[in-house]
Parts: structure tokens; sequence; C-alpha cells
């Protein structure tokens, strides 16, 4: 099938979206606000329509200018979205053909793509893209809070008892008010420890409430101890799909395990909220990998994909894997 793709607008984005029966929050016209406002992006919405002018499928492709450089992804590294790509009724042999033409047509030096698992690996390096691959953690929720609790590791139901022993509390900030300043300065001071800038801003933060949290595509927990916030987490969700989108916490109280109750606070929540699959995004750093897998959660590779289209840009790349810490800090600042 051959595919030519063009921006359209929200409406018939929109309903799109609601034939799918999977949740795809990466594909969402709310999140491409959010990394929009959050990370200083500009997302195209892509229709993918087929020669009769149907709409088969979306595809929002991230752009940002570093130095002379065009850079486009469906994800783009640096905006807290582990998968995007075609979402629809597409296949790859039909969407990168396509999606080559429209990069020529728009002067883009490099280009990324995250997909959900490995589907289409071989298809992309036939097209020059070098393939690496990711790993993330997953948890079918089962029906009941027995089997939910039965699913823990020993290790980690012990962690959950030792926190509601210590008078850890759970609670879910009512405002935005109530949330961002204790959430945002944990999240600083998780990163000042690595002596690294952190990567969201508040206003990566607020945008996330105030385009998730009025429809009920969000939830926020935080853990208090004595009177003080401790930890926290972000988990918004799309349709039967919910994600862990981030976590902080203080290392000072790390003996009170309340990350441990944070995560089981959410679980119960997400049971209730029909959640049928929980990603936990991200397996990649072994220690973080351990904590996730205490849950239940089992091991999926996904695909990461990229392509160098210019002499300038395969320069460029190997300059940013020496020196991306502070590339990322002066394009924080810009």
């Amino acid at each position: 099938m051959s595919l030519t793709i063009q921006p359209i607008e929200r409406e018939e984005w929109d309903d799109f979206l609601k034939g799918m029966t999977q949740g795809s929050l990466f594909h969402r016209w709310e999140w491409q606000d959010i990394i929009e406002i959050g990370f200083g992006l500009k997302v195209n919405r892509l229709g993918l329509f087929d020669q009769e002018g149907v709409l088969r499928g979306l595809l929002p492709l991230a752009e940002r200018k570093m130095s002379l450089l065009k850079l486009a992804g469906s994800a783009l590294s640096g905006a807290a979205t582990p998968h995007a790509g075609p979402w629809g009724a597409v296949t790859l042999q039909d969407v990168l053909p396509a999606l080559e033409d429209y990069l020529m047509k728009k002067h883009i030096d490099y280009v990324e793509v995250r997909l959900p698992d490995m589907a289409g690996k071989e298809i992309f390096e036939e097209q020059g893209y070098t393939i690496e691959e990711l790993l993330t953690l997953d948890l079918a929720m089962p029906k009941d809070e027995e089997a939910l609790w039965a699913g823990l590791e020993v290790r980690c139901r012990n962690a959950v008892r030792k926190a509601e022993k210590s008078g850890v509390e759970i609670f879910e900030p009512a405002t935005l008010e109530e949330w961002l300043d204790p959430y945002y300065e944990l999240s600083v001071g998780v990163y000042r420890r690595q002596d690294k800038e952190p990567p969201f801003t508040k206003e990566y933060f607020t945008a996330l409430w105030q385009k998730l949290y009025p429809p009920g595509d969000l939830v926020v927990l935080l853990a208090r101890y004595e009177g003080k916030i401790i930890a926290g987490g972000i988990f918004p969700r799309d349709k039967n799909v919910a994600y862990y989108l981030d976590g902080v916490s203080d290392r000072e109280y790390s003996k009170v395990m309340s990350n441990n109750l944070v995560q089981w606070e959410y679980l119960k929540r997400a049971q209730a909220l029909g959640i049928e699959l929980y990603d936990m995004v991200g397996a990649n750093i072994p220690s973080i990998a351990k904590f996730k897998k205490s849950f239940g959660s089992t091991e999926r590779k996904y695909l990461y994909a990229y392509r160098n289209r210019t002499v300038a840009a395969k320069l460029g790349r190997s300059v940013y894997a020496k020196h991306s810490d502070t590339i990322k800090k002066i394009l924080k600042r810009s």
C-alpha cells in the first residue's frame, strides 16, 4: 500500500484514536502538547493516508534544531516518551518510504524511531537504520487484590509492610499547587545527588497535570513520613494501559521503604480503574530494573532505530555521544 504523509487537525486525530481498542498515551494529542511545552519541541501531528485518501494511521513526529542540524523523532530522545512510531492499520514496509519522502522535503538531517516491541527490526535495517534493543517491564494486572499481592516478590511484600508499620502515608494531592513544589524539589534532589541537571521542568509537570488530570487520566501520589514529603510517583494512563512515568524519593529516608508503598498503593488504584497492562517504562538500569521486577513484572524488548541522513548528522551524533551531559545543559537553558 502506497502512503502519503500530511498534517491533520485535532478532530480527525482524536476520531481515529477512538477506534483503537488499546490505549497508547504517547499517541494522544494531549501528549504532544505536553512535550512541546515541557521540552521546547515542535511536534508534527501527521496522518498516514492511502491512495484513496483514507486515513490509515497516525505518526507524531517531534522536531528540534541542534546547532545547524534538524533532528526528528517518533519519539525524540530526551522527551520522556519511551515509544511512539506509526499507530494504526499500516505496515513499516509502507510507512518508511513515505517517511523518507517527508524527511527529504523537510531537510531533516537525523531521524529516530522508538517502537513498543522489536517487530520490524529487519525492515529498519534494510532502510539503513542502526538498531538498538531496549528493555522495559510490563505487569499484566490480575483481577483481584489478593492475586495482585501474591504476585509481589517476598522482599517487596516485606518492604510494603515495613513502610506501613513505619507510618508512611500515601496520598493523592487534590490540586496542582499541593503537588508541584514538593514533587519538583524531590526531583531536583534526585539528580543533584548524581551531579546532573534535572530533565523535567515545572512547566513539564504543570502541563502533565493540566492536560491529563481533568479527564481522569493521571494519578500522582506523594508519600509523607513524620510530616515531611519523602517520595512520589507519576502514573498516567490511556484507556486500559497505565505507565510508571516517573518516581522520586529522598534517599535520607530510604530505610522506611516509601517507594515500595507508593507502587503498591498505585497498583490497587490501577486495578480499581480497570487497567489491564501496567508499563513500568524502562529496565536498562540494573538497580531500577530489580526494584520494578519485584512487583511481578516481566521484561519486554523494544526497538530504538536511528539514521544519520547527512554527513553532518553522523559527525554531530559522534560529538553528542561524547559530550551529552554538557549539550543537555545547553539545550535546557536555550
